[in-house]
């Protein structure tokens, strides 16, 4: 018998269709907008995870509300193993869930598809997860350990969510640092031209569970004394570590009832040999991705009117992504505008693995709201980036924007780059469709599993009547 070699390339466009997240102080995207626009500081000092005075370390970051709720009879989980699983894996889930129903659809009509998971975690630093009383020895209880082991994998992170939901296609999780998230989306648009899924869900996920890294970090002098990531400021002296689990919905653009935003282009690379040693930045690595992606995407650099940088707080990293950006996108030839910069981590902190997913949220928010909302802690830039600014301008106040091609970027500490270009859903809604809508009353079902929740979204719905269609 002989085989004909099958051609599955798909020679669509993709979008985002679906998103969902939890970032510091932030249950939702919806809150975390409104923190961002607000501007508030999300980076906060509390006992939630640990005494903040622990090793003498300061104890200001980024974290997620709450992290110990989880309905698993919803997920068809019971609470003797969702005990069990580590915090991110369950909200992995439920993110998951929310973005695919985000994006207009019942995820009960994926169950048995081929669609593909990939998450972005970094294990860079201490694992954690599993409490000192269930670490195996003679007086342990044997049942619980082989509960605690599966639940706190994170090489499980993917397939615990193709496995409750049914999914059948690529599942795994990627690690490279703090461009575990990018990765895995460049990783997804790969399989997903290559008709290895028909859609794909990208995450990320960073919850600091464990003070060890902390101190770690803060030793090595990659934290910031002060706990204040100063993002391009002349003060900078290191990032704040900061969480976030999210998850992005990938679709063909026929398939797809929401658009959040075209995916242009993606790319990897990595910067190999170094002089100045494997964990120091490469701006002409990062340039030369920069430009491959725009060149691979027939994009003229000139026409991206709006940059979301990596931009940590670091003495270091900073000024080797700004010279990158600068060159690859305003150097050749000038650019005679300004090019808007996104400081998402002065907000929220360096959510490591999660930091891509997070960046990308950042910039569909923008998109849906025709604004960019401002950094903080920046008040005077540290002269190796002022050279670049202008034409580099970081929104230091929320931004009236047009949405047009936009960039995010992310380098990992490994030296691994990762660069997406993305443009906006161009296609307006029928004003004179929306006027009419608007006289024909309509019923609008809800459900929900709590009372308290069912006001929420009875509130929700009351503020934003134009996002019930």
């Amino acid at each position: 018998m002989s085989y004909k070699r099958v051609n599955t390339y798909v020679d669509e466009e993709f979008v985002i269709s679906g998103m969902s997240g939890r970032f510091p102080e932030s249950d939702s995207t919806d809150e975390f907008a409104e923190n961002l626009y607000n501007g508030v500081d999300m980076i906060t000092l509390d006992n939630r995870r640990w005494n903040p005075e622990l090793y003498g370390m300061c104890g200001r970051m980024g974290k997620l509300k709450e992290i110990d709720k989880f309905d698993g009879h919803f997920f068809g989980i019971m609470n003797t193993m969702g005990d069990t699983i580590d915090p991110q894996s369950r909200i992995l889930l439920e993110t998951t869930y929310e973005a695919i129903v985000d994006a207009g659809i019942n995820p009960q009509s994926l169950r048995g598809s081929d669609t593909g998971v990939y998450i972005g975690y970094s294990s860079f630093g201490m694992p954690d997860g599993i409490p000192e009383e269930t670490q195996p020895d003679s007086q342990s209880n044997m049942t619980e350990i082989l509960l605690w082991v599966p639940g706190n994998s994170k090489c499980l992170y993917a397939n615990r969510v193709s496995f409750v939901l049914d999914f059948k296609g690529p599942s795994l999780v990627i690690d490279t640092a703090c461009s575990s998230s990018m990765v895995a989306f460049n990783v997804a648009m790969n399989d997903l031209r290559l008709g290895k899924c028909r859609q794909a869900i990208v995450g990320g996920t960073n919850i600091d569970l464990q003070p060890f890294t902390n101190h770690i970090f803060q030793s090595t002098r990659l934290n910031s004394k002060d706990g204040i990531p100063k993002v391009w400021d002349e003060n900078a002296d290191g990032f704040a570590r900061g969480e976030c689990v999210s998850c992005l919905f990938l679709q063909r653009k026929d398939d797809s009832k929401r658009i959040y935003a075209t995916i242009l282009n993606s790319g990897v690379n990595i910067d190999g040999n170094k002089r100045m040693g494997m964990f120091f930045p490469s701006s002409e690595s990062q340039e030369d991705l920069m430009i491959q992606v725009y060149k691979e995407a027939g994009v003229d650099p000139l026409d991206v009117n709006y940059f979301e940088a990596h931009a940590t707080g670091t003495k270091v990293g900073d000024p080797q992504e700004a010279k990158a950006i600068y060159n690859a996108y305003c150097g050749k030839p000038k650019r005679k505008g300004t090019l808007p910069i996104g400081l998402l981590k002065s907000n929220i902190g360096h959510a490591e693995g999660a930091s891509g997913v997070s960046s990308i949220t950042k910039l569909l928010l923008a998109y849906e709201r025709e604004s960019i909302p401002s950094c903080l802690h920046l008040n005077n830039i540290k002269g190796n980036i002022k050279d670049f600014c202008p034409p580099l301008e970081p929104i230091r106040e929320n931004f009236k924007y047009t949405p047009g091609i936009a960039g995010v970027n992310n380098f990992g500490v490994g030296g691994v780059n990762a660069h997406i270009l993305f443009e906006p859903n161009y296609k307006k809604s029928d004003d004179n469709c929306l006027a009419i809508a608007e006289t024909i009353p309509r019923i609008v079902n809800i459900c929900s599993r709590t009372q308290e929740t069912l006001n929420k979204m009875f509130d929700y719905i009351e503020k934003n009547p134009h996002k019930i269609t």
